[in-house]
């Protein structure tokens, strides 16, 4: 996957997610907050025994159920968080937080089919939830269902415009489902936002390429390898375009040394690079290009 799966940002509430209920005994928020504690310090183990703690002062605590499923997820004790996850589910149905984080459990357990379920029952009752949109994303691109990933991002993205990281993914999504024309124009914007992978900013850059816009496609490969130093394929397209359409000899050949010193090794590629009709400085160009074994 490209980004692995985030959890769900569990607020810290001290309120019963479906009812009011009376102040928690001030014990049992001394434990509580000893969580949040180790929580924030990433001790999710003794994280989970301080809320396990206040839950055993005041059972009605739930959101020391909450982050205690959290803990127990992050801890790697699964079967004890989806039972902690169906209890809260259980005392109040339908709740998106809980619904989202028993999918984040069984993601992490290794389910991703029951994960992905899970995703779209809580998307059902709340379908802008950014956490759930991004993870339910990906799961669905692991599937091979690019155009169900498009889609949901497609409609957060509307009302989120601004989250560059829905945006970006939205244009992997887009990409790999055929829809060429917008994923470039989400590519560019998570540009703009600041969220383009170098991965992205070179795909970008290909697609470009394809449409024959070649300063917009050298911009794109300059910025995916200055991001990302050692893409050796980038930098190469980018020597191609500065060698063959620019004619710029100098930066195409400082392009293509830093090629071959990322380990550059096509030898096809390099082939049909000497073959360009437009190529300048051809005798320097076969001269760095001899480790990777093309001839005349």
């Amino acid at each position: 996957m490209p980004k692995a799966i985030v959890a769900t940002a569990l607020a810290v509430i001290l309120a019963v997610l479906s009812s009011c209920a009376s102040a928690p005994s001030p014990m049992a928020r001394e434990w509580y907050d000893l969580g949040v504690s180790w929580q924030e310090k990433g001790d999710w183990k003794k994280a989970g025994e301080a809320y396990s703690k206040a839950l055993s002062l005041d059972p009605s605590l739930a959101a020391a159920s909450y982050n205690l499923a959290r803990a127990l997820t992050e801890s790697g004790d699964f079967k004890g968080a989806l039972r902690t996850l169906d209890d809260l589910a259980e005392r109040d149905p339908g709740n998106v937080r809980v619904l989202a984080a028993r999918a984040y459990a069984l993601y992490r357990r290794g389910d991703a089919k029951a994960a992905l379920e899970a995703y779209r029952e809580a998307l059902a009752l709340d379908p802008y939830s950014p956490d759930s949109v991004y993870n339910a994303s990906l799961l669905e691109l692991a599937a091979g269902n690019p155009s169900a990933a498009a889609d949901m991002l497609s409609r957060l993205t509307k009302a989120k415009p601004e989250d560059g990281e829905a945006v970006a993914l939205l244009g992997r999504a887009l990409d790999r489902a055929g829809r060429t024309e917008e994923a470039l124009a989400a590519y560019e914007s998570s540009r703009e936002l600041g969220k383009a992978s170098p991965s992205d900013l070179s795909r970008l850059g290909e697609i470009r390429e394809e449409r024959k816009e070649y300063s917009e496609a050298m911009e794109a490969y300059a910025a995916a390898v200055k991001a990302a130093p050692k893409m050796s394929g980038t930098w190469f397209r980018l020597a191609r375009l500065k060698l063959t359409v620019a004619g710029d000899g100098e930066q195409g050949l400082a392009a293509l040394k830093s090629a071959i010193d990322s380990g550059f090794s096509d030898e096809e590629k390099a082939a049909a690079l000497l073959d360009e009709p437009t190529l300048v400085e051809r005798e320097k160009v076969l001269a760095l290009l001899e480790p990777v074994g093309p001839s005349e």
